[in-house]
């Protein structure tokens, strides 16, 4: 596969509901970009979403590991690269790159997807079509994780959130972009606003009028995220690294 149609490049100008409070970018913002710039390429390379269901299969994103070196505001236009990258039988990485206007380097990320059957619910194996897609001479931008942190028990502050429509994505479950807001909700947002990295793990899926439990715990140095079902199962968490 060539390189110039592996690679994928899109300009974005940010919008008024894409940043906070104080005009700057938002990472559940970024992470939608993340998702528009994904979306594209795999149409591109002929295995997006609407292609995967025709097999009666689909893309899940299994894990997010963002680095932010700083945030873009309101109005500036950034440009968001992606491309995928190594890979086995049950895991495909892709990787992006967020620039500002002049090419300046505002954050990277490594994000882990499987593919689901529709029919059960479960891991299938990525066809080989998709995997030779990969640029296997142009490494990941992060090295990939083989642990994930472990869920916090305790915490500093709690929300109970119950899953609307609006909620939901075209695998008719909750889009992933959504357990970014969920989490930030729970914490003030000048901590937020001091978050270098967001390292991310979807561990169950989630659909309408599920009643759910977000948790965060704060440090000095990070905060620890957790979403949890009625049942008490951990569906997400997350670590976050904050700036001094």
């Amino acid at each position: 596969m060539s390189e110039s149609k592996t690679f994928h490049t899109e300009k974005f100008t940010i919008r008024a509901n894409e940043v906070d409070t104080s005009g700057m970018l938002t990472i559940p913002s970024i992470c939608n970009f993340f998702q528009e710039v994904a979306g594209n390429n795999a149409r591109d390379l002929n295995f997006d979403i609407t292609d995967m269901h025709a097999q009666n299969l689909t893309w899940v994103l299994h894990r997010m590991d963002i680095r932010l070196t700083r945030s873009a505001k309101w109005r500036e236009t950034i440009t968001v690269e992606t491309w995928p990258a190594s890979g086995d039988s049950l895991r495909a990485y892709r990787n992006y790159r967020l620039l500002d206007e002049h090419g300046k380097e505002l954050g990277v990320c490594l994000s882990y997807w499987m593919i689901l059957s529709l029919e059960t619910r479960r891991p299938a194996r990525i066809p080989d079509e998709v995997l030779n897609t990969r640029l296997d001479d142009r490494p990941n931008i992060i090295e990939v994780k083989k642990l994930r942190n472990k869920p916090i028990q305790e915490a500093d502050s709690e929300k109970s959130i119950i899953v609307r429509r609006a909620d939901m994505d075209m695998n008719n479950h909750v889009n992933n972009v959504r357990y970014f807001e969920w989490m930030l909700e729970t914490i003030p947002e000048k901590t937020t606003q001091r978050i270098s990295s967001f390292d991310i793990v979807f561990l169950q899926e989630t659909f309408v009028d599920d009643h759910l439990v977000s948790s965060s715990q704060i440090t000095s140095e990070s905060v620890g995220f957790k979403i949890t079902n009625s049942s008490g199962a951990v569906i997400a968490i997350a670590n976050a690294e904050l700036r001094a």
